[in-house]
């Protein structure tokens, strides 16, 4: 069956085995519980399914049906559920859980952030814009760092699996893509009472890039300059000092230190 790629969902179909068959491989999926984003017309999945334990698909489309029906049937393990992934409930799976999958662009970081918030899923191999991965593994002082590149080097350790270059793809999107590798930590960086004050803390601090620390804290938690400014400079950190110049280890100190209840 010819299927036509929707723009409204992002669809980029890649088709190359060998690309697919490394992906798989690299994923550690063996004998493991897989959930797949998006499976699209199956290139992918049909590898997934010879490895795993059972993959489980989410598909918002359903004009897909007559490609992935015959999939299931030749994989008893497979299961394909035309849902939208981001209303899923995730929580009815008590199983650690691996994501593969493909990712549409414009819906990255509601995946990711759902990926990180479910305490069942323990690995993901994502297919990202190669631009979007360059920001979550940015490192402090480079142009590409942001809250978000803290957020998931906080909750998993990441890393890039591979660059995919868009004429791999069908249609031809127009930037390149990357895949990226999240093992999520097993127990937090912070102590428990912390964390929502820290992911705040980073959140607030990249509020406005042009303006420093100090008057983004201000803004974000309304409490007086000349008090951040002490506050600050009690720490070891200058007054003019910006978000982009501090590290994950930098905001936990300070969220730790933090004195302002």
């Amino acid at each position: 069956m010819n299927h036509q790629a929707k723009k409204k969902y992002g669809q980029n179909f890649l088709r190359d085995k060998n690309l697919l068959m490394k992906i798989v491989r690299l994923s550690d999926i063996e004998h493991r519980h897989v959930l797949e984003v998006g499976p699209g017309q199956g290139a992918l999945t049909s590898f997934l399914a010879e490895l795993a334990e059972d993959v489980i698909c989410y598909e918002i489309d359903t004009s897909l049906k007559p490609i992935l029906d015959p999939l299931e049937v030749q994989y008893p393990n497979l299961k394909v559920i035309y849902e939208d992934f981001m209303e899923a409930d995730l929580s009815q799976y008590t199983h650690d859980l691996h994501v593969v999958a493909n990712v549409p662009y414009y819906i990255t970081t509601p995946i990711l952030f759902k990926i990180l918030e479910t305490p069942s899923i323990r690995t993901a191999s994502l297919m990202i814009q190669k631009e979007v991965l360059e920001r979550l593994l940015a490192k402090p002082g480079s142009k590409s760092y942001n809250a978000l590149s803290i957020v998931l080097q906080y909750h998993a350790e990441a890393s890039k699996m591979m660059d995919v270059k868009r004429h791999m793809f069908f249609p031809i999107p127009n930037v390149d893509s990357a895949v990226i590798r999240l093992v999520k930590r097993t127990s937090g960086l912070i102590e428990e009472g912390y964390e929502a004050l820290f992911l705040k803390m980073v959140k607030e601090a990249f509020r406005q890039k042009r303006k420093t620390l100090l008057n983004n804290l201000h803004e974000g938690f309304g409490i007086p300059k000349v008090q951040l400014e002490s506050f600050l400079l009690d720490q070891g950190y200058r007054a003019d000092v910006r978000a982009e110049q501090l590290s994950m280890d930098d905001f936990i100190k300070l969220a730790r230190m933090w004195r302002y209840d």
